[in-house]
Formats: structure tokens, sequence, C-alpha cells
């Protein structure tokens, strides 16, 4: 009857020591072919102006492949298109950084920056005295730009 009660209770420990010992699963990482899937759905909910839904998948795509440059560059036009300048920069000098010959990564940061000059020249012309010599030289400038921005759209921009 010892011998039995040793016997389970060795089973018992074994079994127990045996479960504790599993390695557990490692989450599985995302193949080429799912990371592909998931660029040509981000692709085509940009197409379709499916900004969130475009946004979410370029950034599940870059958590797999961190250095890939033309999903920084949508993810600096979905940016841009939501208004959300500083993240649309920080998105075009990850492209650049990763492109540096990327002429379109470099044009549409730099008409974020003229968006962004607009504000803050709008917000400077609402303040102090427009008939100073500052004033005019604000409303000059916010002029430009303005006519700057309202001729029709190049090849470049429609990149946006």
């Amino acid at each position: 009857m010892g011998k039995l009660i040793r016997l389970s209770l060795f089973v018992a420990v074994t079994a127990l020591l045996g479960a504790c010992s599993t390695t557990p699963q490692k989450p599985e990482h995302k193949g080429n072919e799912q990371i592909m899937a998931i660029q040509s759905q981000a692709e085509h909910a940009y197409k379709l102006a499916m900004l969130d839904q475009a946004e979410s998948l370029y950034l599940e795509v870059l958590k797999s492949v961190p250095n890939y440059a033309p999903a920084w560059f949508r993810l600096g036009n979905i940016y841009t298109r939501t208004n959300r300048h500083e993240a649309a920069i920080a998105a075009y000098r990850r492209c650049i950084e990763l492109e540096p010959n990327n002429q379109k990564a470099w044009y549409n940061m730099g008409l974020v920056r003229i968006k962004q000059s607009t504000n803050a020249l709008n917000t400077a012309s609402n303040q102090g005295d427009a008939d100073s010599a500052v004033g005019r030289q604000i409303k000059a400038l916010l002029d430009a730009l303005n006519q700057l921005q309202s001729q029709p759209q190049t090849t470049a921009q429609a990149g946006l």
C-alpha cells in the first residue's frame, strides 16, 4: 500500500513539474505574405480615403517592417490630410531618412511647412496693429502664401 501511495505521489509530482517546465507559446510573428496583405489593405483603404483604417493598417505594417519608407510616406500624407502637421513632418522625415532621394517626401514636407507658416501668420495677423510695418509685412507674406496654395495642384501635390 505504501508503494502505491509513493508511486501515485511520484506520478502527480512528475506531472506537475512537467506542466511547469513547458515553455509558454510565443506569439507568432507575421510572415511576409501576411504583411503584404496588410499593406495591400492599407493601400486600398488609403485610395478610398478611409484614412483612419489606412493609418491603423500602415502602423501595423510598420510594427513588422519599421524601415518601410512607403508606409512612412503614406502616414505623412494621412497626417497632412487630417491636419496633424507635426506628425506629418515626423513621418516624412522618417521616410527621407530611409530614402534621402525621395523628392515627393521632401516636397510634401515643404507643403506642410507652408501650411504651418500660413497658420502662424494668420494668428499673427490678428495680433497687434495691422497698419504697422510688421503688420503690413505679415499681410503681404500671408497673401503670397495663400496665393501660392490656391494655385492648381501639380503632379507632386496629387501624390498627397
